[in-house]
């Protein structure tokens, strides 16, 4: 294969590495919003597939563990 294929090769993997991983990720959060918040919370509207990943995308910002750093070694 030239380098120009396996280039290609390499990026068409990572978009569908990041497709499915998105679809993986976004769609149980899209479900459990739509089906549980909008009923049980007034005011609570359903959202859509990219308001699901952004959520995610907050939620593992602001609540991902930091306790399993490596502390400095200096």
């Amino acid at each position: 294969m030239s380098r120009t294929t396996k280039i290609l090769v390499s990026i068409a993997r990572q978009l569908i590495t990041v497709s499915v991983s998105s679809l993986l990720v976004a769609l149980p959060v899209q479900w459990l919003w739509n089906n549980c918040l909008v009923g049980a919370v007034n005011g609570i509207n359903p959202i859509g597939f990219w308001q699901s990943v952004g959520i995610f995308a907050l939620f593992t910002i602001l609540f991902k563990d930091i306790s399993k750093r490596k502390p400095n070694e200096d």
